[in-house]
């Protein structure tokens, strides 16, 4: 499927919401349309990964949910903690979305558990680059309140600095999307446990073999068929390991639209963004 990609979020070409805040760029996910079609129910359990194991958290992930027209809150993109009261992820999670409808959701592994602890976003801000598919899909959300870091459950996760990560890396991923190849639909299975799935990245130059349009903005992973990320895992953390803990170097943001199918998963690549971030974390 050369240069054919989609967000990993959900079919972008659904129309736009009304009543939205912010200024739109390009297409606008309509998550009441996306919540009211999709199986919500599934238990099955990012496609390949495996489940973290009961007593362990992944401390910076956190659930970015929706308040649905029925009155629910569902678990829609995925992000990172790299302040108290910010949050990283996609602009394509947040792109032309009424942040009212929007909290997020801290300390949990199992979107089932009601002990995690929950902020509101207040605003977001998407790169000014942003273009869905192209280049500098990020932003930052600002909430409230700020969540009490404990290093168990709840931490930040480090995101400074401009190096480049090369190719042949381990990488880990982890999330709620879905679980199987076809990721939307009748046929997504999403999990209510959190994934993780450990692979490598590649070098653009190989990348761009299959992802036609990739920038110096991104960054791609693969392990082999059957293993990549999905459907809702949209927005969340690619991390690697930095002497004796993590350093996030990406952020989820696109794949092809069959699911882990031997073709990279593209992030955005976070380095690119240190100073445009730094900016943003008063």
């Amino acid at each position: 499927m050369n240069g054919v990609t989609y967000s990993v979020l959900v079919l972008t070409a659904l129309l736009a919401l009304d009543g939205v805040k912010g200024k739109p760029m390009g297409n606008v996910i309509d998550l009441d349309k996306y919540f009211e079609e999709a199986d919500l129910n599934s238990q099955e359990r990012v496609v390949g990964g495996y489940d973290v194991p009961e007593d362990e958290y992944v401390p910076y992930q956190v659930s970015m949910q929706f308040l649905t027209r029925s009155g629910k809150m569902r678990h829609f993109c995925g992000g990172s903690l790299i302040a108290p009261n910010r949050v990283l992820t996609a602009a394509h999670c947040v792109n032309g979305q009424n942040a009212s409808r929007i909290s997020v959701v801290a300390g949990i592994r199992d979107l089932n558990d009601s002990s995690g602890f929950r902020s509101q976003v207040q605003s977001y801000e998407m790169n000014e680059n942003y273009q869905e598919l192209v280049t500098s899909d990020i932003a930052i959300l600002k909430i409230d309140p700020p969540f009490e870091l404990d290093e168990k459950r709840v931490s930040t996760i480090d995101v400074s600095g401009s190096d480049t990560v090369g190719a042949d890396q381990e990488v880990l991923l982890t999330g709620w999307g879905s679980v199987f190849h076809f990721g939307t639909g009748p046929f997504a299975k999403y999990p209510t446990v959190l994934q993780k799935l450990t692979y490598k990245t590649l070098s653009n130059s190989k990348c761009k073999e299959t992802m036609t349009q990739l920038t110096d903005t991104e960054i791609c992973a693969l392990e082999r068929f059957g293993k990549g990320a999905c459907n809702g895992d949209s927005g969340g953390p690619l991390v690697m390991k930095s002497g004796e803990s993590y350093k996030q170097v990406g952020v989820v943001s696109y794949g092809t639209a069959f699911c882990a199918s031997n073709n990279p998963d593209v992030y955005t690549r976070v380095s690119m963004f240190d100073g445009w971030i730094k900016e943003r974390m008063a």
